[in-house]
């Protein structure tokens, strides 16, 4: 579906939530999936449990900063969509793959050769290193794979069609689940692969969720209305249009991710229970953006075609309703934060001290989780302006000038705590919104940034 003069329309709440929900269920799935996965894990011990979640976090590194493609897919799709120009959509999506799948190689080539480079600087155990050296062998070989997927499902969520990448996402997770119960122990008749299988689970479920994707977009009146994956769909001209929308959010995404990290050895400087908690909280936390996420989705693609087709008053309404229906959303959340934190805790923890560490911090997610809607679904609102430099800014200033030394000032310096390091947090999903609410206000939303691009 498209949303071209949805905005004028009262069915625009339910346009929107038609596009943000496939991709809220796709995001849920992968969250729950991720979570069996280190279950399973957690059943070989307390290395392998330890070397997963460290390779992991490198392959994550790598992959999801280079993916950033999607985003610049997505939005010039839309823009292509909302413009009437169907056909324009198969040289944006053939260009930008490819442009993924080169950085893709030249990453696995690089891992391959030196996997254990990374491991040595964010782990001193030698089993940690060993066996997360193990897993990146068999994880980074589907690195592309994994790229292409979202690159794939980002065309597709840009023309309108989040339920395409919902039903293949769900499946992949789900064959993900099945094949690391096989290879992790051995079962299904398949070999006992242990930290190696669980890399192997992910490369052969990303792959068959790529021929799923492909599939679709082989469908005879797909790819002739969209011009999708042909011979001449390459555009050395789309080259730079694309990159400059991508690299910022691949800078965006990389920021976060070692933010995190820094976070987690400050953290560590605290107690072994402030990180246990804090990774619990952060954890759940993770759920509850999902409706902002999904919705920063499909306001993404609301703005970029309504921009497309020359309509900035549609493109303001439409974000400024994703942002009232992404606050109900996650406002329900924070009530349940709020009043049952302890049960929430609960159910991700045994240990009544962790528990009752990961209590306190929690009621504070809760106070700010309508911050966080705003932030993130007016993030898709830039992105799909072509403002992806400006959202970078906001979130990397946010997180290494406020975030990190706020955090690490009250937390360690002052001997606040894990209540202390917290107020980080806060500022930092405090200061986003901010920003992003900011820079939406002034825009001008009569200039088209990918156009201009």
């Amino acid at each position: 579906m498209t949303l071209r003069g949805a905005a004028t329309r009262p069915g625009l709440t339910r346009a929107l939530t038609r596009l943000a929900l496939p991709v809220v269920l796709a995001n849920v799935a992968q969250t729950l999936m991720g979570l069996v996965d280190t279950l399973m894990v957690g059943q070989l011990g307390a290395a392998p449990l330890a070397a997963v979640g460290v390779a992991t976090l490198v392959f994550s590194a790598v992959a999801s900063s280079l993916k950033s493609y999607d985003v610049a897919v997505q939005t010039h799709t839309a823009h292509r969509v909302g413009e009437g120009n169907d056909g324009d959509v198969g040289p944006v999506l053939a260009t930008g793959l490819a442009l993924a799948l080169l950085l893709g190689a030249v990453s696995t080539a690089v891992l391959l050769r030196w996997p254990a480079a990374p491991l040595a600087l964010l782990s001193d155990d030698p089993d940690v290193r060993r066996l997360g050296g193990d897993y990146l062998r068999t994880r980074v070989p589907g690195m592309t794979a994994f790229m292409a997927f979202f690159i794939l499902r980002s065309a597709f969520d840009g023309i309108g069609w989040t339920r395409v990448g919902m039903a293949v996402g769900i499946g992949m997770n789900v064959v993900n689940a099945v094949l690391n119960w096989g290879l992790i122990f051995g079962r299904l008749g398949l070999p006992r692969l242990e930290v190696a299988g669980a890399g192997l689970a992910s490369t052969v479920s990303s792959l068959l969720a790529v021929l799923a994707l492909v599939a679709v977009a082989l469908r005879p009146r797909v790819r002739k209305r969209f011009r999708l994956l042909r011979r001449d769909g390459l555009r050395p001209d789309l080259v730079g249009p694309l990159t400059r929308t991508a690299w910022p959010a691949g800078v965006q995404v990389l920021g976060a991710l070692l933010a995190v990290l820094v976070f987690f050895a400050i953290l560590g400087r605290i107690s072994t229970v402030a990180v246990a908690a804090g990774n619990v909280v952060l954890r759940i936390a993770a759920l509850s953006f999902m409706p902002a996420i999904g919705m920063g989705v499909a306001v993404q693609t609301a703005v970029g075609q309504a921009l497309g087709a020359s309509d900035p008053r549609s493109a303001v309404r439409t974000a400024r309703r994703g942002v009232g229906l992404s606050m109900i959303g996650m406002g329900l959340f924070g009530i349940v934060f709020l009043v049952a934190p302890g049960r929430l805790m609960g159910l991700f923890a045994t240990d009544p001290v962790v528990v009752a560490a990961g209590v306190p911090i929690l009621r504070l997610m809760g106070l700010v989780q309508v911050f966080d809607a705003v932030g993130l679904t007016l993030a898709g609102a830039l992105r799909g302006a072509g403002a992806t430099r400006i959202v970078m800014l906001v979130d990397v200033i946010s997180a290494w000038g406020f975030f990190l030394p706020s955090a690490w000032y009250f937390g360690v310096h002052r001997g606040g705590g894990l209540n202390g390091a917290w107020i980080g947090v806060l500022l930092w999903f405090s200061l986003y919104a901010v920003g992003m609410a900011w820079w939406f206000l002034r825009h001008d939303w009569s200039a088209n940034e990918v156009t201009r691009a």
